[in-house]
């Protein structure tokens, strides 16, 4: 029976790109002359793949995902505009994306190690793994590429927090607002994934001399009911903020809902300023004004960061892939100059 090295002597092609002519590779690019030849001499030949190799291919186009869902469970629109990106681009190249699991549904190890009884070519990560985790992941897959998270020995593809927060703070204070509130987490900068936010918001506060009253940094641990509720309690604080970062366009949406609830009309009572620009923040009453991070985008990028790994195309070293953000002006922000 013919192998790949009889055709790469036959047609005096490497035998490298024999094997991805022959399994139709989706980006290695190849003269169509040099393409015609190899699957001419595969036919001559009468070359035919072992049932192991044609195994070892499907396998290696089975691509798995640890999803990310919100604090309370649900389906976070974020991440899941990400995973579209991510999904689109593989089937697009010829793989498949086979299971996604949420950081909730791992945390039973029986699940967790479940996902990995067959083979699987590869894994895109949302949620940072334990050391004990990442390690049986290694064990079992080779290829691995995170969004956002704090293993550092894999590619990651994320934005930068502190940049995004300080353009943030910097419409308001460009639009005259002094009186700043701050909403999100206030996690220690050990915390890598979350450093920024909160660190631009003391940064640009300090730099143009802006008082930092202690009721006006809120830690909502990510939850939306917890956002509302403190939300309500720092309109009872003895000095009202004129605006409020807000770390990210799903708790920007709960501190609305608060704000409304207390028939304070925004923007012209409280601006309000969020991170993301989620598909339903530009449908809010009135519009969110945001920094928008391309959700779709990081998912592409990084199953493309995955499949640069499969296909043996890229350095070995970790890369660290930042995407841009960018200001988006709706009418959620006044100016009071």
């Amino acid at each position: 029976m013919a192998t790949i090295r009889d055709i790469a002597a036959a047609t005096g092609v490497s035998i490298a790109s024999v094997s991805r002519i022959l399994n139709n590779d989706p980006v290695y690019k190849v003269k169509d002359e040099t393409r015609r030849r190899v699957q001419e001499a595969a036919k001559e030949l009468n070359y035919n793949p072992s049932p192991a190799y044609k195994r070892h291919r499907q396998a290696k186009g089975n691509i798995g995902c640890i999803h990310h869902l919100t604090a309370e469970g649900q389906v976070d629109s974020y991440y899941s505009s990400i995973l579209r990106g991510a999904r689109v681009y593989l089937e697009r190249h010829g793989f498949s994306l086979n299971f996604t699991q949420s950081q909730f549904d791992i945390a039973d190890k029986k699940n967790f190690e479940s996902l990995f009884r067959s083979p699987i070519g590869g894994l895109i990560i949302m949620d940072t793994l334990s050391d004990e985790m990442m390690e049986f992941v290694h064990s079992k897959v080779k290829y691995v590429v995170g969004i956002d998270t704090q293993n550092n020995d894999i590619d990651n593809v994320r934005y930068n927090r502190y940049e995004a927060g300080c353009r943030a703070m910097r419409h308001l204070i460009e639009n005259g607002h002094r009186k700043i509130a701050y909403i999100g987490s206030k996690l220690p900068a050990s915390n890598d994934i979350n450093f920024g936010r909160y660190e631009a918001y003391n940064r640009m506060m300090n730099l143009h001399n802006l008082p930092i009253l202690p009721e006006w940094t809120i830690d909502c641990n990510w939850e939306r009911q917890v956002c509302f509720d403190k939300t309500l309690e720092l309109l009872k604080a003895p000095v009202r903020p004129t605006a409020i970062f807000v770390g990210s366009d799903h708790m920007a949406m709960a501190c609305m809902g608060a704000l409304h609830q207390m028939k304070i009309d925004v923007p012209s009572e409280i601006s309000v300023i969020g991170i993301s620009d989620i598909e339903t923040s530009k449908y809010l009453t009135p519009p969110l004004t945001t920094i928008a991070v391309p959700q779709y985008e990081i998912g592409e990028i990084a199953a493309e960061a995955l499949l640069a790994r499969i296909n043996g195309t890229t350095t070995s070293v970790p890369k660290q892939i930042f995407v841009p953000t960018k200001l988006i002006v709706r009418e959620s922000v006044s100016n009071i100059g």
